[in-house]
């Protein structure tokens, strides 16, 4: 299976399971760089076209991830000729895809029925994606105040969605009990190298498309794209491809009221921290922090201007270049931008920007608007307890107003609690919310 055994870096003892840290001394486990084909034989069509540096499987479960192409832009001047790699031509929209067409493959090799997992969305939209092609179940833990579009994609998929715990690392902690407990393959960033694997193509990918790059600016997060960026280009540097290591420039997101708008960049506890900051020393890079706002506003003009429609997070990457543009420690012509995710798994977010604030139901105010808001969610089981709802709302609000908003329909008779834990309390429609929903209805037709 392996090219090259994967070892730990302190203690040097090898595995054969695919973790990511140290049985032993719970140090990074790695793969040493290996040494491929020369880079003239390599026929770039998928990820799998690299399989010199990837680990062999007899089923390799693929949905032709990979060679995602690179473009400069064109119409923003202050962008001008910069690079970028668009990742969210993967085929559920991120740069995951590489990792889950690995994982999943090992999961089919360890003959597992069912693969469970917990991200911020990409990761966990692209396992179920993959299970799907495998046949798998799919089971994916996820923050209770996760955009809902992307559980909605991770359902789409056939998947199990379990909204477990406030913060990813909670979510992280509930899938790894749930899989032992089940006998399952575990599928988390944080403990199986062959996420690393598998997103390092990105960085043989480039070696291969730009000749003659010296900057890659990523979206930090956890720390792994940017650590599978590196690994990857040091394969390619052990096979000659390249003469050195390009210099990698880490965005991070700087905590504000809305730093909750870039989910995958907003982790409290960034698992490859310390070997991210290694990385950034080693090829002479910096970590630039940006402002949620800045990358919202970004990434709609990219939109505009160069028809590419990416999250949030991936718009980071733009601020921080525009930084560094401005500082001259790159230039665009030999620089590149991982677009590591798309719009589409953000939409709710940008309904919310687009519309500035509710639309207001002619004939009411907006505090009622906001009432029969919430009875359509309710209605339709798109969003049941408060925190969905405010989030399906596009955060606007405040969340003590939307809780205000559900105790005033309650004590009107409209809306009930069906469920109660210590946490937090479910809603459904009474049957006065019901008549009175289904007038309102008939009453904007009508207008």
């Amino acid at each position: 299976m392996w090219k090259e055994q994967p070892r730990c870096i302190e203690c040097g003892k090898t595995f054969d399971d695919p973790i990511l840290r140290c049985s032993s001394c719970n140090n990074l486990v790695v793969i040493p760089p290996i040494k491929g084909s020369q880079i003239e034989q390599i026929q770039l069509q998928t990820m799998w076209s690299l399989s010199d540096f990837l680990p062999k499987y007899d089923k390799p479960i693929s949905l032709f991830e990979g060679n995602t192409p690179v473009v400069k832009i064109k119409n923003l001047d202050c962008y001008q000729n910069l690079n970028l790699k668009l990742e969210f031509r993967n085929p559920t929209g991120s740069f995951r895809d590489r990792a889950l067409s690995l994982i999943v493959s090992d999961a089919i090799r360890m003959k597992k029925n069912t693969i469970v997992g917990a991200s911020t969305g990409s990761f966990g939209i692209s396992l179920a994606a993959y299970a799907a092609k495998a046949g798998l179940a799919a089971v994916n833990f996820v923050p209770q105040n996760l955009e809902l579009s992307k559980i909605e994609q991770m359902k789409i998929f056939g998947s199990k969605v379990i909204e477990s715990g406030g913060s990813l690392n909670e979510s992280i902690s509930n899938a790894q009990e749930y899989a032992l407990s089940k006998n399952s393959y575990l599928a988390t960033p944080d403990t199986n190298i062959l996420t690393i694997e598998g997103q390092k193509t990105i960085g043989l990918e480039l070696a291969i498309q730009l000749s003659n790059i010296r900057s890659i600016v990523v979206p930090r997060g956890a720390g792994s794209l940017i650590y599978s960026i590196y690994r990857g280009f040091q394969d390619a540097l052990k096979s000659g491809w390249i003469e050195e290591i390009p210099s990698i420039f880490a965005v991070a997101l700087e905590k504000t009221k809305i730093s909750h708008l870039a989910e995958s960049l907003n982790i409290s506890k960034p698992f490859l921290l310390d070997e991210v900051k290694d990385v950034l020393y080693k090829t002479k890079g910096k970590e630039i922090e940006v402002k949620a706002d800045e990358m919202i506003s970004s990434a709609m003009l990219l939109a505009k201007k160069e028809g590419l429609f990416i999250e949030p997070a991936s718009a980071s990457v733009l601020v921080a270049a525009k930084i560094l543009l401005e500082e001259d420690l790159i230039n665009t012509l030999d620089s590149v931008a991982i677009m590591s995710g798309s719009g589409f798994n953000a939409l709710n977010i940008y309904a919310a920007q687009m519309r500035g604030k509710k639309k207001v139901v002619w004939g009411l105010s907006e505090s009622s608007t906001t009432k029969f808001e919430i009875l359509n969610l309710i209605a339709e089981e798109k969003a049941v307890y408060g925190y969905s709802i405010w989030e399906t709302l596009g955060k606007m609000q405040s969340l003590q107003s939307i809780y205000q908003h559900l105790t005033e329909l309650e004590k009107r008779g409209l809306i009930s609690v069906s469920s109660k834990t210590a946490k937090r309390k479910k809603y459904e429609l009474t049957r006065k919310g019901y008549e009175t929903i289904e007038k309102m209805r008939n009453l904007i037709d009508f207008i």
